[in-house]
């Protein structure tokens, strides 16, 4: 009785030790697992063969190393989504201010603030996805100054805009805008920055 005692012993230390010795490698592995997910976030966001594309990319696009700051000048605003070369990967952290005017056509003054636009008929606004941080283009009067992480498995940054017609908004003949809400204003423009 005695030794089939020790030996129900024996067999529970070993299989305790067992559980004890795989539990630091399974541990170690996940941390690096992890760090290696951060460390691969220090790639090129906007595709180099894309930089020279339609849209204008500030010279901080094309960074490399955490934190990236982009800013990108006139959003397209000729249709209600864009998809844009820019990626988000899991675990950035997005901040994103933008601001400036759109001309959105029609007769008088006519250019409105691309975030806060003041106007009737609830249009005229920016819109923006965060892949993994955002919903699908909400208005980036919501978005702007907050902090975002991107979860999932990221994507591309989307950017839209708010409309009943698009054919005759854009960038030319600048005016101060309905109710002087572009007055000395600049072209719009959204900054992202990822770090």
């Amino acid at each position: 009785m005695r030794k089939r005692m020790m030996a129900v012993i024996a067999v529970a230390a070993l299989t305790a030790g067992a559980a004890a010795s795989t539990a630091p490698i399974a541990s170690a592995a996940a941390q690096t697992s992890h760090h290696g997910s951060s460390a691969n976030r220090n790639v090129a966001r906007v595709p180099a063969a894309l930089l020279a594309a339609n849209v204008r990319y500030s010279p901080g696009c094309s960074g490399t190393t955490l934190p990236i700051d982009c800013t990108i000048s006139e959003p397209v605003v000729t249709q209600h989504e864009t998809t844009y070369p820019f990626s988000f990967l899991p675990g950035d952290h997005v901040t994103v201010t933008a601001g400036g005017c759109v001309q959105t056509g029609g007769r008088g003054l006519t250019w409105k603030r691309y975030v806060d636009p003041a106007s009737d008929g609830d249009l005229y606004h920016g819109l923006i996805t965060i892949p993994g941080a955002t919903g699908d283009l909400q208005r980036l009067v919501n978005v702007v100054g907050r902090p975002y992480v991107v979860g999932g498995r990221g994507g591309s940054l989307k950017l839209g805009y708010d409309d009943d017609g698009y054919s005759d908004n854009g960038y030319t003949a600048h005016d101060n805008g309905t109710g002087n809400q572009c007055l000395n204003s600049v072209n719009a423009f959204v900054r992202i920055v990822v770090s």
